[in-house]
């Protein structure tokens, strides 16, 4: 099937409707993480009680400070890469949409993980969780060799090929973390995450 051609003058106007339904993807994914946490409901409350219950929400809280700078990583890398775009195809349209598809599975996977995080001998809930944070980062590569390719004619300008094995590297770190945490201990694993991610994307 052909591509839809649009007046020229509704090009920018479409380009928009892509980053604003991107954006509202994204914000729903960050909205959706805090969900997770409900106050707690303790009766006869003491500070000791309500203390206790804090601090066994410690972890979910670890997990979902870690999934909002990751989702709010990616959407900065999305700004950035939708920067260079000037034009448009069918094709970008379904890989943006499964690029925000492994996004928006992101509060699930990290609802899972924060739900059995005091369960150190599971393993599942952490792995769903990396292959999560795998899947967000494979699209992401696709969508930015996809865009970045200068035959596909969606630049403003060509990118040099540095800039380019640049954005590659920088969305390879953030899974290869998670991938070299998998073999260690969960509670270890999920601090070491925390610090090397947080550092990395500031």
């Amino acid at each position: 099937m052909g591509e839809a051609r649009h007046d020229i003058s509704k090009m920018h106007y479409q380009l928009d409707r892509i980053s604003f339904f991107s954006d509202g993807v994204f914000a729903i994914a960050i909205t959706l993480l805090v969900i997770e946490f409900k106050v707690p409901i303790i009766h006869d409350a003491t500070d000791t009680l309500l203390w206790d219950s804090l601090a066994h929400m410690g972890w979910k809280l670890l997990g979902f400070i870690i999934s909002f700078f990751i989702v709010g990583y990616y959407w900065s890398v999305h700004h950035r890469i939708f920067g260079y775009v000037n034009n448009y195809t069918s094709r970008l349209i379904w890989l943006n949409l499964l690029f925000l598809f492994s996004v928006i599975l992101l509060p699930f996977s990290s609802g899972l993980l924060g739900e059995y995080s005091s369960e150190l001998a599971l393993h599942i809930p952490y792995g769903i969780y990396v292959l999560n944070i795998v899947l967000t980062a494979i699209m992401n590569v696709v969508l930015w060799l996809y865009i970045s390719n200068p035959q596909k004619k969606l630049l403003t300008h060509e990118i040099s090929p540095e800039r380019i094995r640049l954005g590659l590297y920088f969305s390879y770190v953030v899974p290869f973390i998670f991938l070299l945490s998998v073999g260690l201990p969960k509670s270890f694993s999920l601090v070491v995450v925390g610090l090397t991610t947080t550092v990395f994307i500031w």
